[in-house]
């Protein structure tokens, strides 16, 4: 995101003596980006939700301007992914699941990229599936075919 000296934003809510949003407000970006939650002094801290403009969502709690902790982010397609955050990045432990509510993905991050062992999950169907590698995993190839 952008400093708030750096870029076009509307305030609804609280503002202190400097015009920054202090307490619960909503600012909406010059990109259409949403950000509602406390603030201190114009930073973020405390429980907040952002919400883009594709229509995914991120939410947690904020540490001086930054998500720490669990976090939570809703993709556009409803794929959602539970999150460690350190200093407002994935970093630690994280679940995926589809827009089902199906566990499709657990693992490690670091530094926002999937990172270690992780567990892929396929739904049970009638083809054949397989695991290949992608950027820093080993990944076990696994080659089924359901037959009647």
């Amino acid at each position: 995101m952008c400093s708030f000296a750096l870029c076009l934003f509307f305030i609804s809510g609280h503002l202190d003596d400097d015009g920054l949003p202090h307490g619960f407000c909503t600012v909406t970006y010059s990109s259409t980006d949403r950000f509602e939650g406390n603030f201190v002094h114009g930073e973020k801290n405390g429980r907040g939700k952002f919400f883009f403009f594709d229509g995914s969502t991120l939410e947690g709690y904020y540490v001086d301007d930054a998500l720490q902790g669990q976090g939570i982010y809703t993709y556009e397609d409803g794929v959602v992914l539970h999150g460690t955050y350190v200093d407002g990045e994935l970093n630690g432990p994280a679940q995926e699941y589809d827009s089902d509510g199906r566990l499709i993905f657990k693992g490690q991050y670091k530094d926002n990229i999937r990172h270690g062992v992780c567990w892929i999950y396929y739904p049970v169907s009638l083809t054949t599936f397989s695991l290949h590698s992608r950027q820093n995993f080993i990944f076990l190839i696994l080659d089924k075919q359901i037959l009647l």
